[in-house]
């Protein structure tokens, strides 16, 4: 009798999980996406909740001592990006995730400057 009961939970579970994945599926066809790049980037690479807070968590940490270190008169951010690089959730992209959060209007002003220092550096790669 526990068997059975069991089997029909597994059940239910199931199609409740089939249907919530329709309606995300019809939400993300009739919201604009392509004006949130980072969203979007975060749901072609099945970013858990978890993982999406400590990215969250990475960037108010960094654009915290970023904006620090500009009232400093910093001029070279190059070890923000390196923490930034090495911390990232390993399911995004670097240089995608920093593009899409400043198209998103995300920590625009120290996305900036982080692609402008990866650039920077990528360019000089492919000189020999």
């Amino acid at each position: 009798m526990v068997f059975g009961k069991v089997v029909g939970n597994v059940s239910k579970m199931e199609a409740e999980l089939k249907k919530q994945q329709f309606q995300l599926y019809l939400l993300r066809s009739i919201s604009k996406l392509n004006d949130h790049p980072f969203t979007q980037m975060l749901f072609e690479n099945e970013v858990t909740e978890y993982e999406y807070q400590e990215t969250l968590d990475l960037l108010k940490r960094l654009e915290g001592q970023f904006e620090e270190w500009i009232e400093e008169g910093y001029l070279h951010f190059e070890p923000l990006l390196v923490q930034f690089v090495g911390a990232l959730c390993e399911k995004l992209e670097p240089e995608k995730t920093m593009i899409a959060l400043r198209d998103e209007g995300m920590y625009k002003k120290m996305m900036n400057q982080f692609i402008k220092l990866h650039f920077k550096y990528k360019k000089n790669d492919y000189v020999m």
